[in-house]
């Protein structure tokens, strides 16, 4: 139970708990995904298919599990990200999808991987040496009829508005990208910080 308050903790602090914004693209969201899309990747929470559908929609699936979504474009910069997520607000704990996606622009591989840290030990990214991140945990509540709750990333690192070609400790078997295509290049939007982004005080390893 202490483990799955933690996770939801976390991630409600990582998705934010301001007002919510449009549930449409703006001209400034930091997208990783386009229409048609399909990421499946896997952590060792368990693998989980994301299909991109128009403007901010995007479907989730994974083993006994769906749930599909219009996200929340983000206005302000949150924790690196100016992309998209869903806070999944109810008044139960369990049974909620929190989704974030979106690209983080770093200025080196270390400070990259500083900000992969921070969760790690909930979220277990895993990344690709093109820096393509994904992350997944799971909240299993202490009732078996209730469903867990799930928190679903994805993300695009940029260092220095270029999407790395090598990163330590990352495995490109783990996610696949089927339509579509990722930019290569990328610069960070100029909008307001409502959160900063959060730096570990060690570089994230995979393991």
């Amino acid at each position: 139970m202490k483990n799955g308050l933690s996770l939801l903790c976390l991630a409600l602090l990582l998705t934010g708990c301001a007002t919510e914004g449009p549930r449409q693209l703006l001209p400034e969201s930091e997208t990783v995904m386009t229409p048609g899309m399909r990421v499946t990747a896997t952590n060792p929470n368990g693998t989980v298919t994301i299909t991109a559908g128009e403007g901010t929609r995007r479907h989730y699936s994974g083993t006994g599990w769906q749930k599909s979504l219009s996200l929340i474009a983000r206005s302000a910069r949150w924790n690196g990200s100016l992309g998209l997520y869903d806070p999944a607000s109810s008044f139960s704990p369990y049974g909620r999808l929190l989704a974030e996606e979106g690209r983080i622009h770093c200025t080196s591989i270390s400070e990259a991987m500083r900000w992969l840290y921070v969760g790690s030990a909930l979220n277990h990214p895993t990344y690709t040496n093109n820096g393509l991140v994904f992350c997944y945990s799971i909240a299993v509540p202490p009732d078996a009829a209730r469903e867990p709750a799930r928190s679903v990333e994805l993300w695009q690192l940029y260092i220095n508005g270029r999407r790395p070609q090598h990163l330590p400790g990352a495995n490109d078997r783990a996610i696949r990208v089927e339509g579509g295509s990722i930019p290569n290049t990328s610069m960070a939007y100029r909008a307001p910080v409502g959160y900063d982004m959060l730096l570990g005080d060690h570089e994230y390893l995979a393991h």
